[in-house]
């Protein structure tokens, strides 16, 4: 390919009938708000929007759909959503085909075309209870404050509990014994052999040097 330059990538447009809820799709396709997620989305934006269409009775389901870099807003958009209405939500993957095209650089040679199939995320919340027939139905919380409260945060299974409390047990009796007093009622210190102080003679100690030498008498 060193002959040739990316042009541009044509993404083939998707229909609500190419939605992968054929079990789950209002009879009238006109009630869904399709919200498509690109990378550059502002969230906050879109938010808005679906709010305000659910609030005012314009829609009672909502489909959000995202590929590439908009997968992981595509995700946000629906979580943010759940906070503020009671929906039940489907969430389902299906692929959105792309053709990449590549431009000659040398005379004789022509153009490149290459299908691709990406993955895409669609996320359906709807007001109207959906059946539990459907496979992957999520049903809405039952309280508001979940997200506020402690059931927000990530718990820990129970195994791993256990296994950092055993850890902690085993580092206070390690350094329990470190602090451990010796004879007199203080740590354990390590003796270590001291250095000879200046005059002293190697192999005596301070003592012996201080003792007087007895002369003898001539």
């Amino acid at each position: 390919m060193m002959h040739y330059r990316k042009a541009e990538n044509v993404e083939k447009e998707l229909s609500k009938s190419d939605l992968p809820f054929e079990d789950c799709m209002p009879n009238i396709q006109k009630d869904i708000l399709w919200m498509h997620v690109k990378g550059g989305t502002k969230i906050s934006n879109v938010i808005e929007f679906a709010q305000a269409a659910l609030n005012k009775g314009e829609h009672r389901c909502v489909v959000w759909s995202g590929s590439g870099g908009g997968v992981v807003k595509t995700i946000s958009c629906a979580e943010v959503l759940k906070r503020s209405h009671p929906v039940y939500q489907v969430t389902r993957m299906a692929y959105t085909s792309v053709e990449e095209h590549w431009k000659p650089q040398m005379d004789g040679l022509e153009e490149i075309i290459v299908n691709r199939q990406i993955p895409t995320l669609h996320i359906l919340m709807s007001l109207d209870e959906l059946p539990d027939s459907i496979e992957g139905l999520q049903k809405p919380n039952t309280s508001t404050d979940f997200w506020e409260g402690e059931g927000a945060k990530p718990r820990q299974p129970q195994h791993r509990q256990q296994q950092q409390h055993q850890q902690q047990q085993h580092q206070q009796q390690q350094h329990q014994q470190q602090q451990q007093p010796g004879a007199g009622g203080r740590p354990n210190k390590r003796h270590r052999s001291g250095r000879n102080k200046p005059g002293q003679k190697p192999g005596k100690s301070a003592s012996e040097e201080n003792q007087p030498t007895s002369q003898s008498q001539g």
